[in-house]
């Protein structure tokens, strides 16, 4: 099938042989069930959207605690089930096509809190009023912005977002020394 880049060989495989997908076929020895390693995936998503995706080290505690969990509902007999290894969260991203490991950017927290797709809307609408009020011409609009660098501000460590967001911020907490960069452009 050239439509989807699938091989000719793997389909005969899954239809003749009833061969099961890599994914699947080694289901029985993963640690965690489909249904949940799925929650999981909603968990980061939603802490990448409100700007607080959690670090490769929160994941597998998260996916240890799951764990022992289900060993404590499933386990009468005294079994030894295997702890959640070492390269677990790099195959799990590996599962999860979605998800990608990345070092994010910071922003300010209050930045991520105050920021909705209401007030942006509402900001760009009452720009439109002001312009179509006072018959404001593109030559006579400016943009400016500012940046900053926080002063001795430690680089993030890596984290799992969910790439199809393109959110890539990371809140932090407090406040900072900031040198300031200010820039701007003429709409016209």
């Amino acid at each position: 099938m050239i439509v989807f880049r699938v091989p000719c060989r793997t389909l005969y495989r899954r239809v003749w042989e009833n061969k099961k997908a890599r994914n699947l076929a080694h289901k029985s020895a993963q640690n965690l069930r489909h249904t949940v390693e799925k929650e999981l995936v909603r968990w980061i998503t939603c802490l990448t959207i409100i700007g607080y995706p959690p670090r490769y080290p929160t994941l597998k505690e998260m996916t240890e605690e799951v764990r022992k969990r289900r060993v404590k509902e499933i386990n009468n007999d005294g079994i030894e089930y295997p702890k959640i290894g070492k390269e677990w969260v790099q195959q799990f991203l590996r599962r999860h096509p979605e998800l990608a490991g990345v070092t994010p950017q910071s922003i300010d927290a209050t930045r991520v809190k105050d920021m909705s797709y209401e007030h942006l809307q509402q900001w760009f609408h009452d720009l439109e009023e002001v312009i179509a009020e006072y018959n404001i011409k593109s030559e006579n609009i400016y943009n400016m912005d500012e940046t900053g660098f926080a002063i001795e501000e430690k680089q993030s460590g890596r984290c799992i977002i969910n790439a199809q967001i393109h959110e890539r911020f990371q809140a932090k907490p407090g406040r900072q020394e900031w040198v300031s960069v200010v820039e701007y452009v003429c709409a016209d």
